[in-house]
């Protein structure tokens, strides 16, 4: 049996579709674990956050703030890395993040990223009372402070993309107030994994764009 020509471009358009097309997911949000690390203190001494204790009030620093200098942090470990973070008072797992810490003091948190065979349109948005340093595979991304509490969204990351494999979002979060409060969701389009019958479906396009090509010539 012959496969009329239209049909098998129908069918080999629909293939590569289905093996191609990126899936949109909610990559870490409130309930991922991560590293995380409750016993850096007040690191404002060390890493110079401005006004940083409650009687100081909340200073607003817009993005992006200039990285955080915490060579003197020694607590931190090898947070910026090493997969894993040793050194300090990390915890020995990934643990689920608390959305509140001690007030006056710095907490940090290194998410694992899956990112599979590729991320592309890749939004993370943050939401904290009072600042928030943000890392990736050890590159400073992003930073801000600002009074007022935790809005879902309050700010907000674009990257293009992420290449397969796993990455590392390490999150510093700062307070110099009289509460504390932290939301994530970042969300990415991830490569679609072709399923047995979308492979099959390939197939049979193939076969028909191989039989095109045969009429054709």
């Amino acid at each position: 049996m012959t496969i009329p020509r239209t049909l098998s471009t129908v069918i080999a358009g629909l293939a590569l579709g289905v093996c191609g097309a990126a899936q949109a997911a909610v990559v870490i949000d409130g309930s991922t674990l991560g590293y995380y690390n409750a016993g850096l203190g007040d690191l404002a001494p060390a890493a110079g956050f401005p006004l940083a204790n409650v009687a100081g009030g909340d200073p607003t620093i817009p993005p992006v703030a200039p990285a955080p200098d915490l060579s003197a942090a020694t607590n931190l470990g090898t947070w910026l890395t090493a997969a894993a973070p040793s050194g300090g008072t990390w915890s020995a797992a990934p643990q689920a993040i608390p959305a509140t810490w001690a007030v006056n003091t710095e907490t940090a948190i290194v998410y694992a990223i899956n990112a599979g065979s590729g991320l592309s349109n890749v939004h993370i948005d943050l939401g904290v009372d009072n600042g928030i340093y943000v890392w990736l595979n050890g590159t400073y991304l992003f930073g801000a402070m600002a009074p007022g509490g935790s809005t879902p969204g309050e700010y907000g990351i674009d990257l293009a993309s992420l290449a397969g494999g796993t990455h590392y979002l390490q999150i510093l979060r700062e307070d110099h107030g009289g509460a504390t409060g932290y939301s994530i969701q970042m969300t990415a389009d991830r490569a679609a994994v072709p399923e047995p019958a979308a492979l099959a479906l390939l197939g049979i396009g193939l076969a028909g764009l191989g039989w095109m090509r045969r009429r054709v010539g």
